[in-house]
């Protein structure tokens, strides 16, 4: 008799177990390289948006005559004439959390040239009763707003800290983290990054 050459069920069965251990292992080995990077990406752009939020901010408040406004999330400084305006913007479930910036002038229609002549003492009172609270006008975003790949601003403040030798002192203090839009199983391995600097004005 001529005995049939194959392979029997009980081994089929342990090849199949074996490759699918092995399947398994290797998905969780790209899945899990697949979010260290992710992390790493995102993590890069949130140091990367963060520090040069705090380079713009040192360099127009520092160089500025005085501050005009500040509240919890807005802040107004003033060199020569020519107002900056900075303003934090809470998060929605569809947008960033965002740093805005603008120029506001007492007198819209005319854009600011350093040391031009000054508005009248009325008109710059009425401007600085209410620039705290104007809405900004065409204002510049500095933290990326894309949902997915960029950064949202969960909190942020600017409070007075004197400091001695200075007219005006400001502490800059905010926390960014991914975008709303990022997938959670990464969010959830990021936590917030906090960004301070107090800046003195001679």
């Amino acid at each position: 008799m001529i005995k049939a050459k194959g392979f029997t069920l009980v081994e089929i069965l342990v090849v199949i177990a074996i490759v699918a251990i092995m399947g398994t292992i290797l998905a969780a080995i790209f899945v899990n390289t697949l979010k260290g990077s992710n992390k790493s990406q995102i993590l890069a752009v949130i140091k990367q948006n963060g520090q040069a939020v705090l380079e713009n901010m040192d360099k127009t408040i520092r160089e500025a005559d005085k501050v005009v406004c500040l509240d919890k999330n807005t802040l107004v400084v003033v060199k020569n004439g020519c107002y900056t305006r900075y303003k934090f913007m809470t998060p929605s479930e569809t947008q960033n959390g965002q740093i805005q910036e603008d120029y506001p002038q007492p007198d819209p229609s005319t854009p600011c040239v350093q040391n031009s002549p000054a508005p009248t003492p009325s008109d710059i009172k009425t401007f600085t009763d209410n620039v705290c609270t104007d809405p900004m006008v065409n204002p510049s975003v500095l933290t990326d707003t894309n949902p997915q790949s960029g950064v949202s601003v969960n909190n942020g403040s600017f409070t007075p800290e004197p400091q001695p030798g200075f007219k005006n002192s400001v502490t800059v203090t905010f926390t960014l983290g991914p975008g709303v839009g990022a997938p959670a199983a990464i969010t959830g391995q990021i936590d917030p990054v906090e960004f301070t600097t107090s800046i003195g004005l001679r």
